[in-house]
C-alpha cells in the first residue's frame, strides 16, 4: 500500500504565485475603497501569509521522521542520505534536535524558520534528479521528557508534505503517538506513512504479525489510508522502498504552494460580493473627450480663425480663452459614467477620486494649452498665394487643430485615461481571483 499525496501545483511555483499576490496588493491598493471593511482585512491578513510562506519558498518538499526514543529514526535518517551525519551534542539514544537533510540548494531560509541550526543541517551530495528540492526533517522525540523538543514537534509536523511515523516492535502500539499526532495529521488531511523498524529483530512472520495489528489499530482509529512498511534502517531491509515513496513526495509537490492558492480562493470568494458578475469594464472612447474639451477650450475656433487668416479672410487669430470648470466637469463625469459602466457603485466612487478632479483637469488644460506652440499663420501675398489661399486655409486650419488636440490628449492621458486603465486593472485582477478554483 502506498501512500495517497495531494494534488498540488508543480515544482517552481514560487514566483508565479508571488506574481498573483502582488497584482492582488497592487489591486488593493489602487481599488482599497471599494472593497468592504471586513473583506478587506481578510485580504490584507491573507496577503501577510502568503509573503510569509513565499519568501520562505514553495518549491520545497517537507518530508519529516517523526517518532519516539528510540525508534531507530537517527539511523533510518543516516540510511536514506547515505551518510553518517552525527548531531553534535546529542547522546544517544534522545533525539534533542531537528536535522536536515538539504538535496538542493537555497534552502537556508526554510531551514532557519523551522528552527534547525546550522551544525545540523546536512546537504547531500550528488542528490538523484527525483529527490530535488526534498528537504528530510529528522525530528526531536515525541515522548521526550524536555517540553521544547515536543514543541519542534507540534510545529514542524503541521507544515510536512509526508510525515513518516518512525515507530518500533517494542513500542509500535504508544498512545502518546496515535492519540496526539496521527490522528490529528489525518484529520488535516496529511499524507503520512508508518515504518517499523528495527525488523531485524524480530523472527521469521513477526514483523507481519505485528504490520497486521498495526493496521488494526489505525483502522480502528479511522486511518485507513496510512500504510504500514517493515523496515530495518540497520540492515537497509526496506530502505529503497521507502526512497520511492521520497520521490513520489517530491513529484507530488509541497503542501506551502497548495496553501497559498488556498489563501488566494478563499480571498477571491470573500471579494465576489465587492464586483458584478460578469461585469468587463471598457476604456470610454478617448478621442471623443479629447475632441469635445478642445471644442470646449477654444481650439476648433481658433483652427476656423486660423484658415480664415490663411486664406485672407481674417486678420488675425485670437488668443485662447480659459476653458471653464463647470464644463469640463460635466465631461468629466460622463467619463466616470462610461468608465464604471455596470460595475458597483463603489468602484464609481472609487474611480472619480482617483481620476484628477475637476479643478485640477480644468488647470492641467489651460495650462497645457497655454504653453503649447501654436503655429504662425500669415495672409496671403502675391498672386501665387491667392491663387492657393484654399490649400492654404486648410493646412493652417489642420495645424492648429492638431497642436491643440494633442496637448489636450497629453493632460487626458495622465489625468484620465491611465488611472482609469488601473482601475480597470485592479478589479479584473479581483476578479480574475474570485473565478480561482484551486
Amino acid at each position: 500500500m502506498s501512500p495517497t499525496f495531494h494534488d498540488v501545483p508543480a515544482r517552481g511555483q514560487t514566483t508565479a504565485l508571488q506574481e498573483r499576490v502582488d497584482r492582488l496588493r497592487a489591486s488593493m491598493e489602487w481599488a482599497a475603497d471599494a472593497i468592504p471593511r471586513d473583506v478587506r482585512d481578510e485580504v490584507r491578513e491573507t496577503i501577510g501569509r502568503c509573503d510569509e510562506r513565499l519568501a520562505l519558498g514553495v518549491d520545497w518538499t517537507i518530508v519529516a521522521l517523526a517518532g519516539g526514543t528510540g525508534s531507530g529514526k537517527s539511523t533510518l535518517f543516516n540510511a536514506l542520505t547515505g551518510s553518517d551525519f552525527a548531531v553534535p551534542g546529542v547522546t544517544r539514544p534522545t533525539t534533542a534536535h531537528a536535522s536536515a537533510a538539504v538535496y538542493s540548494e537555497g534552502a537556508h531560509p526554510l531551514l532557519d524558520w523551522l528552527g534547525v541550526r546550522e551544525e545540523h543541517r546536512f546537504h547531500v551530495p550528488q542528490a538523484p534528479p527525483e529527490l530535488h528540492g526534498l528537504v528530510l526533517l529528522d525530528l526531536p522525540d515525541h515522548d521526550s521528557i524536555n517540553g521544547a523538543n515536543r514543541d519542534v514537534v507540534d510545529r514542524v509536523v503541521p507544515l510536512a508534505d509526508l510525515i513518516i511515523w518512525v515507530v518500533d516492535p517494542q513500542k509500535y502500539a504508544d498512545h502518546a503517538i496515535h492519540s496526539a499526532y496521527i490522528q490529528v495529521a489525518s484529520v488535516h488531511g496529511q499524507p503520512s506513512l508508518m515504518v517499523l523498524n528495527q525488523t531485524d529483530r524480530l523472527g521469521d512472520g513477526d514483523d507481519w504479525a505485528i504490520i497486521e495489528d498495526l493496521q488494526r489499530l489505525l483502522g480502528e482509529e479511522g486511518l485507513l489510508d496510512v500504510p504500514v512498511m517493515p523496515l530495518s534502517a540497520r540492515t537497509g531491509r526496506g530502505v529503497d522502498g521507502l526512497k520511492a515513496e521520497l520521490a513520489g513526495a517530491v513529484e507530488s509537490g509541497s503542501i506551502a504552494a497548495e496553501a497559498v492558492r488556498a489563501d488566494l480562493v478563499a480571498a477571491g470568494k470573500a471579494l465576489a460580493r465587492a464586483l458584478a458578475q460578469d461585469a468587463d469594464p471598457k476604456l470610454p472612447d478617448k478621442t471623443e473627450i479629447i475632441a469635445s474639451l478642445a471644442r470646449l477650450a477654444g481650439v476648433d475656433a481658433r483652427a476656423e480663425a486660423a484658415g480664415a487668416v490663411a486664406s485672407g479672410r481674417g486678420h488675425q487669430v485670437p488668443d485662447l480663452a480659459p476653458i471653464g470648470l463647470a464644463s469640463v466637469e460635466r465631461e468629466r463625469l460622463d467619463w466616470i459614467d462610461a468608465a464604471t459602466d455596470g460595475l458597483p457603485l463603489t468602484w464609481r466612487h472609487v474611480l472619480a477620486d482617483t481620476v484628477a478632479s475637476g479643478e485640477e483637469l480644468t488647470d492641467a488644460l489651460n495650462r497645457e494649452l497655454g504653453e503649447a506652440e501654436w503655429p504662425e499663420v500669415e495672409r496671403p501675398s502675391g498672386w501665387r498665394g491667392r491663387m492657393a489661399k484654399v490649400v492654404r486655409a486648410s493646412a493652417a486650419s489642420k495645424s492648429v487643430t492638431a497642436v491643440g488636440h494633442d496637448a489636450v490628449a497629453r493632460v487626458v492621458r495622465e489625468a484620465l485615461v491611465e488611472p482609469t486603465i488601473r482601475i480597470h486593472q485592479a478589479y479584473r485582477n479581483l476578479d480574475e481571483l474570485t473565478r480561482l478554483e484551486q
